[in-house]
């Protein structure tokens, strides 16, 4: 039998990651307290990336169904959504909790989270609140925030708002003409007339700007003169003949800005040629005056050799910044370099270094399966907060059958949807 102190921190631990085991917990120990742990899960999202993760907040909401000081928590929810003005992440959160309140028939829910939109809001976060209130309220609730934001623009008339957020509601709702109902409703209303001509303004600017795209020679030159690089060559669809020419360039090129900038493009592409021209490149020393040595490490990814295995191998255990090499093994992972993944898995705390590592490994051991999987993984489970690569995590531990009934059982709770449906796939 655990101690209370114990159970509280473990209880506390998997709520921070967002896993079934507090769930678990608190309905195995129905007479240990835990109401001020649920408290800061609802006040604080502690997702990894709360603009990419989906809600918390039913996972927040099933820890509360359990909980014996129930009132309580709802007041420092109720309280938490009318003072938060730092963290976007959080007040969403709170938002989709109380919007679950309100839900269940609590007036004063409903009417916080009302009053809270558009209230102070966080300088490039006006739309929060927003899909809650449309969720909860429909067309009765656009109306509300159209007009919301019409009083707002004239006050602020420097702002702008787009149609996004009617397109979207259209989108769900294809049964409704939307646009034309706020057209109506804009004539007895002159905030939403506000709004509405707020739009239109704001398209005419999109209109106006131009887009002049670059005439380039031929595919190098494009590469040596397109910017913004980086989002250009990851989205940019290469030919095989296009990436020879690159790498052909690349060998002769003397200049080291130029270098940098064709070896970028084998940061999502492999490189052709000698793949030992490119390791060459990622033994040389550290510098500041450029990045070429980085870019050649991440260009290793996707080549494989005896070499490029060993040089990777030497440089894992010894960096503060292992990923990078780790990233390496894609190409060049064999059975046993689990051992060295769960050693540096098991060696670093931070969350990013978790997330970092998280993205490595489940891209190789999707690449390389594995049962040896399960070690390595299982550890960036019981650290990491990031729900998305957890979900990817449980996948890969379900695809090569080594899932434990440990997290089996948690994950029905998980705070991913997605991750609480595998079982049922």
């Amino acid at each position: 039998m655990q101690n209370k102190s114990t159970l509280k921190r473990k209880f506390y631990d998997s709520l921070k990651r967002g896993t079934g085991e507090a769930y678990l917990i608190a309905k195995a120990n129905p007479n240990v307290d835990f109401s001020n742990y649920i408290i800061k899960g609802a006040l604080t999202n502690y997702a990894y990336d709360g603009q990419a993760e989906n809600s918390r907040a039913q996972y927040i909401f099933n820890l509360i169904s359990l909980s014996g000081k129930k009132e309580k928590i709802r007041k420092a929810v109720l309280r938490g959504l009318a003072t938060e003005r730092e963290d976007t992440w959080s007040l969403t959160h709170l938002f989709d909790l109380v919007k679950i309140y309100a839900q269940h028939g609590d007036e004063e829910a409903r009417k916080i989270l009302y009053d809270n939109f558009l209230q102070n809001p966080i300088e490039g976060s006006d739309w929060v609140g927003s899909f809650e209130i449309l969720e909860l309220d429909g067309l009765k609730g656009l109306f509300f925030i159209a007009e919301k934001y019409g009083k707002w623009l004239e006050q602020n008339p420097e702002d702008w708002q787009d149609d996004h957020l009617i397109n979207l509601f259209q989108e769900n709702n294809p049964q409704l003409k939307v646009k034309e109902e706020l057209q109506k409703a804009a004539k007895s209303n002159r905030f939403i007339k506000v709004y509405l001509d707020n739009i239109k303004k704001t398209k005419a600017n999109y209109a106006k700007q131009k887009h002049v795209s670059g005439t380039y020679s031929d595919i190098v030159d494009e590469v040596l003169n397109s910017k913004p690089f980086l989002s250009f060559w990851r989205k940019r669809n290469l030919t095989e003949a296009d990436i020879v020419e690159i790498a052909e360039r690349l060998i002769v090129e003397k200049d080291k800005e130029k270098q940098e900038k064709l070896l970028e493009v084998f940061d999502s592409h492999r490189f052709p040629l000698d793949s030992e021209f490119v390791l060459q490149l990622a033994k040389q020393k550290p510098t500041s005056k450029n990045r070429i040595r980085e870019y050649a490490i991440d260009a290793l990814t996707y080549l494989k050799s005896e070499s490029i295995r060993q040089f990777a191998l030497d440089k894992i255990p010894k960096s503060n910044r292992p990923q990078q090499y780790i990233n390496i093994l894609y190409s060049n992972y064999k059975e046993g370099d689990a051992k060295l993944l769960m050693e540096v898995a098991t060696k670093f705390k931070s969350e990013q270094m978790m997330e970092n590592l998280a993205v490595s490994y489940i891209d190789i051991f999707e690449a390389n399966p594995t049962q040896e999987c399960r070690e390595p993984l299982e550890v960036l489970y019981s650290k990491m907060t990031c729900g998305l690569h957890r979900n990817s995590l449980v996948k890969i531990l379900i695809g090569n059958n080594v899932l434990s009934e440990r997290i089996k059982n948690e994950i029905p709770y998980d705070s991913d949807l997605e991750t609480r449906e595998l079982l049922g796939e």
